[in-house]
């Protein structure tokens, strides 16, 4: 680890770089730590409807084998702070929750199956 002091606006900050290895056109870097909730099982078939970004599931709108119409709110999911409607892209009944209130997901994640 290196130690940087920058100046943004006036005013001094210091930070930590730690160098990483480039290896055959990729760079190496230490694995990230596992995700605190195991991620669901694949559902085959169905529409998956992803997640549009990281964050975190504050709420689940919808129950295994409800139906639900174009464009309703299935999900909320908070990211930067803001807390963001999942909406169905298609009319259908809910085949499978992937994911439980509270996890932490990453930008296409399956939240919700749709059949």
């Amino acid at each position: 680890m290196k130690i940087y002091k920058v100046k943004v606006n006036g005013k001094l900050y210091e930070v930590e770089l730690e160098e990483v290895k480039e290896s055959a056109g990729s760079i190496a870097a230490p694995a990230a730590a596992p995700a605190a909730t195991p991620a669901a099982a694949p559902v085959a078939g169905g529409t998956k409807v992803p997640a549009p970004m990281a964050g975190k599931i504050l709420d689940i709108k919808v129950a295994t084998g409800a139906k639900v119409a174009k464009g309703d709110t299935i999900a909320i999911l908070e990211a930067m702070k803001l807390e963001n409607e999942i909406k169905s892209p298609a009319a259908g009944t809910v085949k499978a929750i992937c994911v439980q209130k509270g996890a932490m997901v990453n930008n296409g994640d399956a939240l919700i199956v749709l059949e």
